[in-house]
């Protein structure tokens, strides 16, 4: 497997030198470790994207906005035999959203790429905490606060939240537009 990700791949460091976090032997640590080829400069990138033998890439991707993910997508979209696996959220009008709902081009560097990848998706893994897990931190507040906004989401689960806040709380919170300028 190739990271490609100069966060993960400290992830990856920080994973392997905190080992009394986790519940892997050393040794079991030492092995996983051992299946990830970091890359560690950029150059790297562009001669592995241009490399059609079989592979794992895990490249940061944030939903197809950025990251090493489009460099390879560059060269290697138009490939039917390449898989492109989600792990994780796609928000609306994100390029990984619009390849998930049928895109069959997107336009990255500049120019417009033909997409022809397979796609499957993992579910069930987030770095973000959902509906019932917001109540529940806020339920560790010691005072209620004075101002909340929700500026995290998309509009109907951001407003199911707001509800959810009313009527688990009592406390009014607000939804703010982009731009929207709020003197506390």
């Amino acid at each position: 497997m190739i990271l490609d990700s100069p966060m993960g791949a400290d992830v990856l460091k920080l994973f392997y030198l905190t080992r009394d976090w986790h519940s892997l032997k050393e040794d079991e640590c030492v092995e996983m470790c051992s299946y990830f080829k970091v890359v560690n400069r950029f150059s790297e990138t562009l001669d592995i994207r241009k490399d059609n033998n079989p592979k794992i890439i895990i490249a940061g991707s944030g939903m197809l906005t950025g990251g090493r993910i489009l460099n390879y997508l560059e060269i290697q979209a138009e490939n039917p035999k390449n898989t492109l696996l989600f792990v994780g959220y796609q928000a609306e009008g994100t390029r990984g959203r619009k390849l998930l709902e049928g895109d069959k081009e997107f336009k990255v560097f500049g120019k417009w790429i033909p997409f022809n990848m397979q796609m499957e998706t993992v579910e069930g893994l987030s770095a973000h905490a959902d509906h019932t897990e917001l109540l529940a931190w806020l339920s560790e507040l010691k005072t209620k606060p004075e101002k909340i906004f929700i500026i995290h989401g998309e509009k109907e689960a951001a407003e199911a939240l707001k509800e959810g806040i009313k009527k688990t709380y009592g406390w009014e919170s607000d939804l703010p537009n982009l731009y929207d300028i709020v003197e506390v």
